[in-house]
């Protein structure tokens, strides 16, 4: 079982536009998607869509394909809450106020570097949205990471008050 993690954005149920702006960090970041599941966006359920990139499908595509070679960074799934649950709930100190994922990265073990690249893109746009997996990540305490070199690869899963 992986590591998940949890995006938040206060006040408002996120769009399709929301999340093709998702899409569009990804691809910027040389990623190819599966596709939106344009049935269930109109419906309100959600759906996972899986980020790949050149790397992972060459692997995967190899007959000699390795396991211990494989670069976690490569790829990643996340699930889209078009409508969020009140499960997916937490208080978020930065937000006073309760509220619900709107994605959910499926398993962020190994992912961190991808994150880090992700998420600094991601807070440029959505300066107001929290990341969590054990702690609450604000855009602030990602630029504070990501300017300082050389980063802890374990980033995800430490304070970011000692940043």
């Amino acid at each position: 079982m992986g590591v998940p993690a949890s995006l938040f954005r206060k006040g408002e149920y996120p769009t399709e536009k929301d999340l093709d702006i998702i899409i569009d960090i990804f691809t910027k970041m040389k990623f190819y998607s599966s596709s939106k599941e344009k049935d269930k966006l109109s419906t309100g359920e959600s759906f996972s869509i899986s980020f790949i990139n050149d790397h992972w499908k060459r692997k995967w595509d190899d007959d000699d394909y390795q396991w211990d070679s494989f670069d976690y960074n490569d790829n990643i799934i996340i699930y889209f809450y078009p409508k969020p649950k009140e499960s997916h709930e937490y208080y978020i100190p930065s937000m006073g106020e309760t509220v619900p994922s709107y994605i959910i990265f499926e398993d962020i073990s190994g992912r961190e570097r991808l994150l880090l690249e992700f998420f600094r893109r991601y807070f440029k746009l959505f300066p107001e949205d929290v990341f969590m997996e054990e702690y609450f990540y604000t855009k602030d305490d990602i630029d504070k990471l990501y300017a300082k070199l050389p980063w802890n690869e374990l980033w995800a899963y430490e304070d970011p008050k000692t940043f």
